[in-house]
């Protein structure tokens, strides 16, 4: 690891760690088995995964923040805990700033509410569907 900064588990307890000094995802097993990683998830800060294995990844850092993995967005990245694939991107809503501006952390509430908690900004952002 490199950085590891957040963990979450999916609905088979496989442990997902976001080493985000080397800009991915580490899957381990429940016996602590390295099953794989994942880089599509970006620079992950904060990772959660709801009761139907939807994960948010929170990454604070890319772009103009973390000179290692230019050419990213920083936001929120939502995609499938079983299959890695991406369904969805919440960008930073101030996409030019210079220091950490994006949610550092994530959660989901029961309705579907993404909360992205913002450590620059101390704020706590909420994104509703439209």
């Amino acid at each position: 690891f490199d950085g590891p900064h957040t963990m979450a588990m999916d609905s088979a307890g496989r442990l997902f760690i976001g080493n985000r000094n080397n800009n991915r995802i580490d899957i381990f097993d429940q016996d602590g088995k390295f099953v794989t990683s994942w880089s599509q998830f970006s620079r992950p800060s904060g990772v959660w995964i709801d009761s139907n294995d939807m994960i948010y990844v929170a990454d604070s850092e890319s772009e103009s923040v973390s000179k290692n993995h230019d050419g990213w967005k920083r936001g929120i990245r939502i995609g499938n805990a079983k299959t890695g694939e991406l369904t969805g991107f919440i960008p930073d809503p101030v996409a030019t700033a210079t220091g950490t501006s994006a949610a550092e952390g994530v959660a989901v509430d029961k309705d579907g509410i993404i909360y992205g908690a913002e450590v620059g900004p101390r704020r706590l952002m909420r994104y509703v569907k439209r």
